[in-house]
Parts: C-alpha cells; structure tokens; sequence
C-alpha cells in the first residue's frame, strides 16, 4: 500500500454533530515556537534527547532526518521505502522504524517514519515532522495561541471539518467575492498559507511578488519569488479573519486531493497562530476556534 505523508479526499457534507462530551482528562505540553511560526515539540528518542520536531497536521506520517535515524541504526539500503505525497511534489523515500519515541511522559512508542534525506554537513533545522500516527489520543486539542498541546480533552461542541480516513484535517473557507466552496487543508507544518490559482481568480487582488523562504519542513523550495493574494473577510470555523495575505502556488498537493481545477488553500501557522485547534477521533470531526480576540468570529 502506497505510504502517504500530505494526502487526503474530498470534502464530504459537513452534517455530523460531534458526540456529548465526556469527562476530560486534560495533560498540558508545552510546545516551543520557532522562529519560522512552527510549533516544536520536545521528544526523546531511546531515552536519548530532546529532539526538536514540527507538531505537523498535514502529516499522516511522522517523519525523521537521515542524519537522526542514523544513530539509531539507519542505513540507506532501499530495502524498505514507498511513495510519499508532500506540499510540492511526490518522490520516492526510505522509512525506519524509530524506537522509543517518547514526550511529555507518555509511553514510549516505535513509529514507522519517513527518511527526510539530508545532505552531509548541510544543518539540520528540526530533527522531524510529528503526524497524525505519533499522537494516541482519541481527542487532543492544540492550542497554538498558548503554544500548548492538550491531550483527552472534550469533545468539540460544534464541527468546522471532517478527518480524513488517513488523518487529514479537511474543511471549507468563506471569504468576500468566493461564491462557491472553497476546499481548506489544515496544515501546522507549513509556515505561510496558500492558494491555488482557481483560488487566486475568484477571490482576490494578486500584490507585489514577495521574497520568501521555505514553503514547507520536508520538500518546500529554498527560495523564490512569489506572488501573494489578498482575500477580505476570510472565515474558517471560528476564525474570522477581515483582511488575510496568503501566498500563490500551484502546489501538487492540490493535485493529489483533487482540487487542482477548484479554488483551495493550505491554511499554515499564519492563520493557525491565532487558533485552538480540537481534535476528535471518535467522531472523525474537528473544531476550529479562533480566540485572539481580534479574530473569534463571535
């Protein structure tokens, strides 16, 4: 079966209503913000550490560099690899199985990772990107406002998106002069948002090329000159944002989920940073709230 790290399918109808909410057993991580905008989270690794890696929600699949899993015996020997989807592009990559990775107390717990490959003496920012698979909880939140992960917490009381049968977070954006839907990924790992081009002629005002860095932890480019879209009363769940900057891009993860004819976006921490973001396995559905007091929609 073909491995995937960014994936997902299409927007199904947003009817399910979240179950009542039980008893929560609130555990608080902090989280650390690079200076990227990514949330960081601690983990050790054998007992050995603590590694820096991405709190990442458009990750299936955790992901490692070479230069880590090599000390834990990882050899490139091509044994055991697959397909991977990321932001930009689909490649081939190695996996290991990483062991005793642990964070905050929780029990240890072996994933099977993506290679991310890293160059010989080329720094390494982060020691890996934490998906959907690292994280046990039926319900977690994310408090990116508070640089806190929450793990058995509530349920949500009120659905913003669907998760994917591979754990994407899948919804919908509103936005002024967007007359039809408009498909959202939720994604902690990218730093910047972006539209895909059925996006950009719907919906917006193109500003002056701007110079940026990288697009996202694994594959994005170096750096480039873009373009970037300027969208009025942007609306996701409970995050009301009045005037929103988001980059352009052609991405071929529009590609994978289908949406490269109809309007999209990747929505990264520049929106995220202002959010809570709740989690909730059993029911498939996720909230999101925004609760900066500038941008709750309420």
């Amino acid at each position: 079966m073909r491995s995937i790290l960014k994936a997902g399918i299409a927007l199904a109808a947003l009817g399910l209503m979240a179950q009542p909410a039980a008893q929560a057993l609130d555990e608080d991580i902090s989280l650390q913000r690079a200076p990227s905008g990514h949330m960081l989270l601690p983990v050790t690794i054998n007992g050995d550490g603590p590694y820096d890696f991405i709190l990442d929600t458009g990750a299936s699949r955790s992901a490692v560099a070479s230069a880590v899993a090599e000390q834990y015996g990882f050899q490139s020997d091509w044994t055991d690899f697959d397909d991977v989807q990321a932001l930009t592009t689909r490649f081939e990559a190695e996996f290991f199985e990483l062991p005793n990775l642990e964070f905050s107390g929780r029990p240890a717990a072996s994933l099977h990772s993506v290679v991310i490959p890293v160059e010989e003496g080329h720094p390494i920012p982060v020691a890996g990107l934490l998906g959907a698979d690292a994280i046990t909880s039926s319900r977690y939140t994310i408090d990116f406002m508070n640089s806190q992960l929450i793990l058995d917490t509530a349920s949500p009381t009120r659905v913003t998106g669907l998760i994917d049968p591979i754990g994407l977070l899948i919804t919908q954006a509103e936005m002024r002069r967007a007359y039809g839907t408009v498909h959202v990924m939720i994604d902690s790992g990218s730093a910047r948002s972006i539209a895909n081009l059925p996006l950009v002629r719907m919906a917006g005002s193109r500003m002056m090329e701007l110079r940026m860095g990288t697009v996202n932890g694994i594959d994005g480019r170096r750096e480039e000159s873009v373009d970037t879209l300027l969208v009025r009363d942007f609306q996701v769940g409970g995050l009301c944002i009045p005037g929103f900057q988001m980059l352009e891009g052609e991405l071929d993860i529009f590609r994978h989920l289908g949406w490269e004819d109809e309007p999209a976006l990747i929505l990264g921490m520049d929106a995220l940073r202002y959010t809570r973001l709740t989690i909730d396995r059993e029911t498939g559905t996720f909230e999101l709230d925004g609760i900066h007091p500038r941008f709750d929609c309420e």
